[in-house]
């Protein structure tokens, strides 16, 4: 379980200034059915993203583009921050290709 939750913030940082039509002062709830995990990331304006299984890491947002991990381990996906409610679900950001549905609920 934290395999998977690990996974989406490497794939969800790296310092940086966030961009305003990014996902700064946003949080997401994120749910990966497989493995009946639910949590939620919430991104500061500062570059920094935590969540609700106390794990965090930095982010960048830039051209579609949203970064999170590490400098040395980045991953990087296109993303739409959306409007409050609005929900995606995708394979890219898990390390195993699991489904994952993500909401942006503030």
């Amino acid at each position: 379980m934290k395999a998977f939750a690990t996974g989406i913030i490497a794939a969800l940082g790296f310092a940086g200034i966030a961009l305003a039509d990014g996902p700064a002062g946003h949080v997401y709830e994120v749910v990966i059915p497989s493995a009946e995990v639910t949590f939620t990331a919430t991104f500061h304006a500062d570059g920094r993203m935590e969540d609700t299984l106390g794990q965090s890491a930095s982010w960048t947002y830039a051209d579609g583009l949203l970064c999170i991990g590490e400098p040395e381990a980045m991953n990087c996906h296109p993303f739409q921050p959306g409007e409050i409610g609005d929900s995606v679900t995708t394979t890219d950001w898990t390390s195993d290709g699991s489904e994952m549905i993500i909401t942006r609920v503030e």
